[in-house]
């Protein structure tokens, strides 16, 4: 049904005509994102996603649209604790308010790219090798694990290999100057500006993002147009999002153990069709239950976030 190619096309092109709109129009300027544009936008990016998925459900059948729907769900939970670590990198790299929407520009389309060839390289071995499902099943659970229990501390961006080699051979400018990669010095000599390293420190860690969250949607569908939409949906909004969590980021004080919840479920799910051969009860019964149960996990991780506040908020 969304095997044609005419369909891939026509969805890419859209999703070409919002990268467009939301790269060259809304971003056309340097500009700080006030909460109140943050949350329209964010609305705004949602009911696109949503228009997608009714697209879905109408063009395809219920069990694609409820697939559809749940895949974006679990890719947006994980996208907000990604954010988490956007703000970690722009602290760390002192990126001034102006720049962020630009960086987070270079960010997405890192993104979008890792999730693409992620997503090719996925369904060509999982279509030939299905055992690949339990490997993935149990890599889940081990990132479950990690995510709830070895998360001590913030990640360090000067930890980052990249950083580390492109500081070796490249010299770095102490200032930003707008948001040029590199300027020439005093002495004619090209260097990197810090706003390079925060682009290059961001497109490394959506490598590993992505690493993270394609085997979680492949867990919940193995339709490649559901993987591709779903996840494009979830990434399209994630700059007004990642303004607007700034400002709400201790409302998820628990989110990373919903998040490692929902990981453990798809892991486990994985593991079982695979040696069961078959769903737990039925395709459309199976799909209704996830969507339920991820929705009910980041709803109660969200719920006891605000009824257990951090004792470090002031």
């Amino acid at each position: 049904m969304f095997d044609s190619i005419y369909i891939w096309l026509f969805f890419n092109i859209f999703l070409a005509v919002l990268l467009f709109f939301d790269f060259v129009i809304i971003s056309r300027k340097e500009k700080v994102i006030a909460f109140k544009q943050a949350a329209l936008l964010t609305v705004f990016w949602k009911s696109i996603a949503a228009l997608v998925g009714l697209w879905i459900f109408l063009y395809g059948n219920t069990e694609l649209g409820i697939e559809y729907t749940t895949a974006f769900i679990s890719e947006l939970a994980l996208s907000i604790d990604n954010l988490f670590v956007f703000i970690i990198i722009f602290n760390y790299f002192s990126v001034p308010d102006s720049l962020k929407m630009r960086a987070l520009t270079f960010g997405i389309v890192g993104a979008l790219i890792a999730r693409a060839i992620f997503i090719t390289i996925g369904v060509a071995v999982i279509s030939k090798f299905g055992w690949v499902m339990v490997i993935l099943g149990i890599f889940l659970i081990f990132t479950a694990y990690k995510l709830a229990f070895k998360r001590n501390k913030d990640p360090d961006p000067k930890n980052n290999l990249l950083v580390k080699i492109f500081t070796k051979f490249i010299k770095i400018s102490a200032n930003y100057e707008g948001y040029k990669f590199f300027i020439r010095s005093n002495s004619k000599k090209i260097i990197a500006t810090p706003f390079f390293l925060t682009v290059i420190v961001l497109a490394s860690t959506d490598i590993v993002f992505a690493v993270d969250s394609i085997p979680t949607v492949f867990g919940i569908t193995d339709n490649a147009f559901i993987v591709w939409s779903s996840n494009a949906m979830a990434v399209l909004g994630l700059r007004p999002l990642f303004f607007l969590i700034s400002n709400l980021v201790d409302l998820f004080r628990f989110l990373q153990f919903g998040l490692a919840t929902i990981l453990f479920f798809i892991g486990s799910k994985m593991i079982f069709e695979h040696l069961h051969h078959g769903h737990i009860i039925g395709p459309q019964s199976d799909v209704f239950i996830s969507m339920g149960i991820i929705i009910g996990i980041l709803f109660i991780s969200i719920l006891v976030s605000i009824v257990l506040p951090s004792k470090n908020k002031s």
